[in-house]
């Protein structure tokens, strides 16, 4: 398990880690939490009590209440600034539909943190010619093949704005500890975790 060297009780799981309960129990967190039924979409929704949301991104200020965010690739987010905390699931889909920038909207950019944890990096990451024309600037060609950076517009943004920002160097399509859903298929997923 990686815990985030910016924001306190930020967490990424790996699959070695278990299921959510068994991982909140071992970081002595309540096991009542909050989680999406992530679709690919750019819905942010701003909740106050345990459930599963419709969304890809959740945030609250309430105390004592985890957010999770479950990838098996896509990037998970976590996000501090005052008393708000998100959690965000980003893929290309939403990535390309501003979800990052949606994720933003209720945030105090003069005090967010935000970690990124392990995701499908370039060096793994082969698009077709289809994601290269939706992200000419974060694909690079190698051999012929395009391979894609998901991260690089939110970095760029984060250089912008000043925003501390930590990046996970670990993939999860070449790193055996990680689901990949890229590299398997499997249904199986990892985890970021953040709560106040």
């Amino acid at each position: 398990m990686i815990s985030s060297s910016i924001i306190k009780n930020a967490y990424f799981t790996s699959s070695q880690n278990g299921d959510i309960k068994k991982v909140l129990k071992e970081i002595k967190c309540d096991v009542n939490f909050a989680e999406m039924k992530q679709t690919h979409s750019s819905e942010v929704k701003v909740i106050n009590k345990k459930g599963i949301y419709d969304s890809d991104g959740i945030e609250t200020n309430t105390q004592d209440l985890p957010l999770v965010v479950r990838v098996a690739d896509c990037i998970p987010i976590l996000m501090k600034s005052n008393n708000l905390i998100s959690a965000v699931h980003a893929g290309w889909r939403g990535i390309n539909n501003s979800i990052f920038q949606k994720s933003l909207k209720n945030h105090n950019l003069k005090n967010l943190k935000i970690s990124i944890g392990p995701h499908a990096k370039e060096c793994c990451y082969e698009v077709k010619e289809d994601l290269k024309q939706l992200f000419p600037f974060s694909t690079i060609e190698l051999n012929g093949r395009y391979y894609l950076n998901l991260r690089k517009r939110i970095e760029e943004f984060c250089i912008k704005e000043n925003i501390e920002l930590e990046v996970s160097h670990l993939c999860t399509i070449c790193d055996d500890n990680y689901y990949s859903y890229r590299k398997t298929g499997t249904p199986q997923r990892q985890f970021g975790i953040i709560w106040q």
